[in-house]
């Protein structure tokens, strides 16, 4: 079938609103189209603990998981990549902190949020359990505790690349 001027086809797997922009002079004209459905979703890169970390959500079979992929401060005192050292487990110290898996088995619940899963803090050498819930597309919450999760911490990601974005939604 020919394309209609001015008439867009959506996919069909294409459930949720999608959003055209366009931009640029009578030369040239640049199209947007992003799909709503994909931005609420963990996948993605993350900024953890306020900066100091980027994590790598992705999917594990049928959960997700995350994985350190940078570090702001990437050596310890000696000049050295930094190691888990902090692990319970003498033979895990050696591992390099980039790289390593931090979020494991987390399992849709909600449409917003994945419960079921673990956090590991490699500053501790400990694991929580762990719960994340969307915040919009660019936050994610995530509560690691122990046994009940009143008895637990809740830390704020930021979706790389949002910065600009959420901050500006902030206001003055």
């Amino acid at each position: 079938m020919d394309a209609i001027p001015g008439r867009f086809d959506v996919p069909d797997d294409v459930t949720a609103p999608v959003v055209v922009g366009c931009s640029g002079g009578p030369d040239s004209l640049a199209l947007l189209v992003l799909a709503a459905d994909a931005a609420l979703d963990p996948v993605g890169r993350w900024y953890a603990e306020g900066g100091a970390a980027q994590v790598e959500i992705a999917p594990c079979g049928t959960t997700l998981c995350g994985r350190v992929v940078w570090l702001r401060s990437p050596f310890d005192e000696y000049g050295c990549p930094l190691t888990d050292r902090q692990n319970h487990d003498r033979l895990l110290r050696t591992r390099p902190v980039i790289g390593l898996e931090i979020l494991r088995g987390l399992r849709r619940s909600s449409e917003h949020t994945w419960d079921s899963g673990t956090i590991y803090d490699p500053s501790s050498g400990w694991t929580y359990q762990c719960t994340a819930t969307l915040d919009g597309a660019d936050r994610l919450l995530l509560r690691g505790y122990v046994g009940v999760r009143l008895l637990g911490r809740t830390t704020t990601w930021l979706r790389v690349g949002a910065e600009e974005r959420t901050c500006r939604n902030i206001g003055p």
